[in-house]
């Protein structure tokens, strides 16, 4: 086709709502595109979503930046960003995790009911994978808790030894969680930059929670930088 025919389509198609655009000129699918084909586009919108939040967070921390969902139970991630780091701590997409011992499942957990909880603990348990790991229902219930109110979740060497990872979660425009996304690296790196790294990640969730048409009002503690 002709380079004239398809701009005209993709300008159509934009003013509908179908298509957005990045700074950088690229197109992607919009969230009204994938509501209608949400079982044949699973996760694509949010990945294009992300992907350039996710390098900007490489680049500002220099650790690794992972997005992802809540499926059967299990963290899955479908968003990374790998750290420039020789020693660096990053997923791959496809993998899965537990939720209950990651900052980025305990983000999802902590805006589902007490059943979706259950269900999801019912399904997958509270195995313990480090000497930090949660493995009690009412103290996870009280981590989720913490973590609804606090607006961001960490997980402290709880999912694997040394690992420190912070995390936060997206909303849709009905209010409903999503999806999370995270910093991660090594403890000795991450810890002196812990508080700088959860204002990054809670910009960063909000404003892509606004993209797919999140209401709510700026948190009161939340800087949101240009």
């Amino acid at each position: 086709m002709a380079k004239t025919t398809v701009h005209r389509l993709l300008y159509s198609l934009k003013k509908l709502g179908y298509v957005e655009q990045h700074d950088n000129g690229n197109y992607f699918l919009s969230y009204k595109f994938y509501q209608i084909g949400r079982s044949g586009l699973p996760y694509r919108h949010l990945a294009a979503l992300s992907n350039p939040v996710l390098n900007k967070l490489v680049i500002r921390t220099g650790e690794s930046a992972h997005m992802a969902v809540l499926e059967n139970g299990l963290v899955v991630f479908v968003a990374v960003a790998a750290s420039q780091n020789a020693y660096r701590c990053a997923a791959e997409v496809g993998d899965c995790n537990y939720a209950h011992s990651t900052a980025l499942g305990k983000c999802m957990l902590a805006h589902m009911s007490r059943a979706e909880v259950d269900a999801a603990i019912s399904a997958r348990g509270l195995p313990k994978l480090t000497a930090a790991t949660i493995t009690d229902k009412a103290q996870l219930a009280l981590e989720l808790e913490k973590v609804r109110n606090q607006g961001y979740a960490i997980s402290n060497n709880e999912n694997t030894d040394g690992v420190i990872c912070v995390a936060a979660p997206i909303f849709d425009s009905g209010g409903s969680v999503v999806a999370s996304l995270s910093i991660s690296g090594p403890s000795n790196r991450m810890l002196p930059a812990v508080e700088s790294l959860k204002q990054s990640v809670r910009q960063e969730t909000f404003r892509l929670s606004r993209t797919l048409g999140y209401k709510a009002a700026i948190p009161g503690d939340l800087l949101i930088l240009a």
